[in-house]
């Protein structure tokens, strides 16, 4: 690589870095990234749920994508958490327009390196109307807490100790 090019990289990485300052400075900017992650989602299930496809590579790209968005908009204005990857292990298509799936994924904290794995639980509804996400519950077991990212209900997140279960 020549100086130019290195330089052109270097400029486009802090023209994303910039954009993406811009995006976490706002609730709505920030709603507008998780619709957009959802709706990406929604393109991914759509042929597991009809059974044209099994892959679950694109599924978990880009539920853990919107995990990041749905952490960003739920701790806003410090984000604390985030998610690196996730696996499913097991998905189950309930009807035609709901899955359940069971996943490890790998969640870290902000400014930090550590990552640590930890079980995780999902159940996705897609809206027919819209060809996006009606609801969502995702639920992790992590360090002792049960965190919930959730899409149409009174609390998009909640974080509960595991003392009554």
């Amino acid at each position: 690589m020549n100086e130019n090019e290195l330089l052109e990289i270097q400029h486009e990485l802090q023209a994303q870095e910039k954009r993406l300052k811009y995006i976490l400075s706002s609730k709505r900017r920030i709603q507008s990234m998780i619709l957009t992650f959802e709706q990406d989602l929604a393109e991914q299930l759509i042929p597991v749920i009809d059974q044209i496809s099994d892959d679950k590579a694109p599924i978990e790209s880009s539920l853990a994508l919107m995990i990041c968005w749905k952490f960003s908009k739920a701790e806003f204005p410090k984000t604390e958490h985030w998610c690196s990857e996730l696996s499913i292990t097991d998905l189950e298509i309930r009807d035609q327009f709901t899955v359940t799936l069971k996943a490890q994924a790998w969640l870290g904290t902000l400014g930090s390196d550590e990552l640590w794995q930890t079980p995780m639980c999902a159940e996705i509804t897609l809206d027919p109307k819209t060809d996006g996400l009606k609801s969502y519950y995702i639920h992790f077991l992590s360090k002792g807490k049960i965190i919930s990212l959730r899409k149409n209900s009174k609390h998009n997140v909640t974080v509960k100790q595991m003392q009554s279960m």
